[in-house]
C-alpha cells in the first residue's frame, strides 16, 4: 500500500485522527523551517569566515532537509479534509465528569505540546498579564486582537499571505465568504474558527512568528485534560 491509498483509506476510516496527523504535521513543518532557518544563518556565517568546508557540509544538510519538508508539505495537502471536527463536538462525544478530569490551573504549557483532548483556561504572552479562556477558539480570538492592536497594518496584510492561509479556504480575509465559522476582529477582518485544538494552536505560532515575537514566551495554562478517556 502506497502512501496515497493509506491517507485515502485513514480520510475514510478515521477522519477525525486525520485532521489530527495532519496539525501535527503542520507543526512538524513549522520546526524544520525553524531549523532549516538556522541552519541557512550558520552557512552564511561560514561563507563570511570563507570557511568553505563547513559551508559545503551545511549546504548538504539544506539539499537533504528540503526534499523532507517538501514531502510533509505533500502529505498535509493530501490529507486535508473539507470537513473539520467543531470543538464543541469533540467535547459532547467524551462526556466526560468534568470534576475528576480538572489539572492544576497553574502550571505553565507551551505551544510545542499536543493539545488533543485538553481544554484552556488562560493563557500569557510575554510577561504580560494572564488572559481568562474557555476555549481554544476564544483563545485565538483574544490572541488576534492583541496583535492587531500591535500592528493593524500587519494583520491585515495576512489575507495576501499563503503561508498564513490554508490550500482550499482562507484563515484570514476581510470578507467572511467561504469561510465556515468566521469571527471578526475589531471590525476589519474574519479569521476562520472552525478547527480542532491543535488546529488552533498552529495558527497561533503562525501568528507569532510572523510577528517576530518568541514562541517559548506564548504560555498555556490548562483546566481540564480528558487524554485518560481517549487511550
Amino acid at each position: 500500500m502506497n502512501v496515497k491509498e493509506l491517507i485515502s483509506l485513514i480520510k475514510e476510516e478515521v477522519p477525525n485522527k486525520a485532521i489530527d496527523l495532519m496539525d501535527s504535521l503542520e507543526l512538524l513543518k513549522e520546526t524544520i523551517a525553524d531549523t532549516l532557518t538556522e541552519i541557512l544563518k550558520k552557512s552564511h556565517t561560514a561563507f563570511q569566515q570563507r570557511n568553505l568546508t563547513k559551508w559545503n557540509e551545511l549546504n548538504r544538510l539544506i539539499d537533504q532537509i528540503v526534499p523532507i519538508e517538501e514531502r510533509i508539505a505533500q502529505i498535509i495537502e493530501e490529507l486535508d479534509l473539507d470537513v473539520t471536527v467543531k470543538e464543541s463536538e469533540m467535547e459532547r462525544r467524551v462526556l466526560p465528569n468534568y470534576s475528576d478530569y480538572l489539572v492544576d490551573s497553574n502550571v505553565e504549557h507551551t505551544l510545542y505540546e499536543d493539545y488533543t483532548h485538553r481544554r484552556p483556561c488562560a493563557f500569557k504572552m510575554n510577561d504580560n498579564p494572564r488572559i481568562e479562556v474557555s476555549t481554544w477558539k476564544e483563545m485565538l480570538i483574544k490572541t488576534c486582537e492583541i496583535l492587531m492592536e500591535k500592528d493593524e497594518e500587519k494583520f491585515l496584510s495576512f489575507e495576501h499571505l499563503d503561508k498564513m492561509n490554508g490550500k482550499k479556504r482562507k484563515y484570514f480575509s476581510v470578507s467572511s465568504d467561504g469561510m465556515r465559522e468566521p469571527v471578526s476582529i475589531k471590525g476589519k477582518m474574519y479569521i476562520e474558527t472552525l478547527m480542532n485544538s491543535n488546529g488552533f494552536r498552529n495558527l497561533v505560532i503562525k501568528l507569532l512568528k510572523e510577528y517576530n515575537l518568541k514562541i517559548s514566551d506564548y504560555k498555556i495554562y490548562l483546566r481540564a485534560d480528558y487524554s485518560e478517556l481517549n487511550q
